[in-house]
């Protein structure tokens, strides 16, 4: 049976974790406990397992009876989190975003001049650029203002999920086994709050850009329900995660 390669990822750190002494686990992953605990011992031993279920947190890495939660992201796909339409426009509108921006996102989403996917031609993301432009500015003024906004956002996208009673991860780690890089729900944002996110033209909201799981321009419609959700992605989840590693405290 095909498996997903991300879960196969997720199955190798917990490999190579679980039940083994500090002293026997690869620098790599030293260095993930480094970050996550303090004052290890060579001879105390590590555990870990996968978490399953609609949770943010993969998996998560128990040392001393001190249990953390890792969402784990790997490969070129940068999407960390996926969520019905109506779910998100109804968390957008409780943080007090205007009509006008919930409406440009529902334009942008269906691409196709309506707010519920009625419309007969689906544009593609270049030609509704142009043709929301903007609408587009608009929206991105509005919410990349708020640093409160992005905060929330994020927070939600990455580390809290949509559903009430998830176990909130507390890193976020990119890479495998041998390799990778780590930051915490802390440190992102504090890098959330810090930075200035005018800079990109296409729709988002700090980092994270968004997209319906399928729109379908200029193609038959094969599954409606992907229609209606939405995903974020993070165009440099990699580069950024290293970054902020390094750059904050916490």
């Amino acid at each position: 049976m095909h498996k997903n390669p991300g879960i196969r990822k997720e199955e190798e750190l917990v490999q190579a974790l679980d039940g083994k002494k500090v002293k026997d686990i690869n620098n790599n992953l030293k260095y993930v406990l480094r970050e996550m605990f303090d004052h290890l011992d060579d001879n105390e031993i590590v555990r870990s397992n996968l978490v399953g279920g609609f949770q943010k947190p993969d998996l998560y890495i128990e040392y001393k009876l001190h249990r953390i939660f890792v969402s784990v992201k790997s490969g070129g796909a940068k999407i960390v989190h996926q969520e019905l339409l109506k779910s998100f426009i109804g968390f957008l509108r409780s943080l007090g975003v205007s009509t006008r921006s919930l409406k440009t996102f529902l334009y942008y989403h269906f691409g196709d001049g309506t707010m519920d996917g009625t419309g007969e031609k689906r544009l593609p993301y270049h030609t509704l650029q142009i043709k929301l432009a903007k609408r587009i500015k608009e929206f991105n003024d509005e919410l990349n203002a708020d640093k409160d906004i992005i905060k929330q956002v994020v927070d939600r996208c990455l580390f809290l999920g949509s559903h009430e009673g998830n176990i909130p991860a507390d890193y976020i780690y990119y890479g495998n086994s041998e390799f990778g890089c780590i930051s915490s729900r802390i440190q992102v944002l504090k890098h959330i709050k810090r930075k200035d996110w005018f800079y990109m033209d296409n729709l988002h909201i700090g980092p994270l850009q968004f997209r319906p799981h399928a729109r379908y321009s200029g193609k038959k419609i094969m599954t409606e329900e992907s229609r209606w959700k939405v995903d974020a992605w993070w165009a440099n989840l990699n580069a950024d995660i290293e970054y902020i590693s390094e750059r904050y405290n916490g």
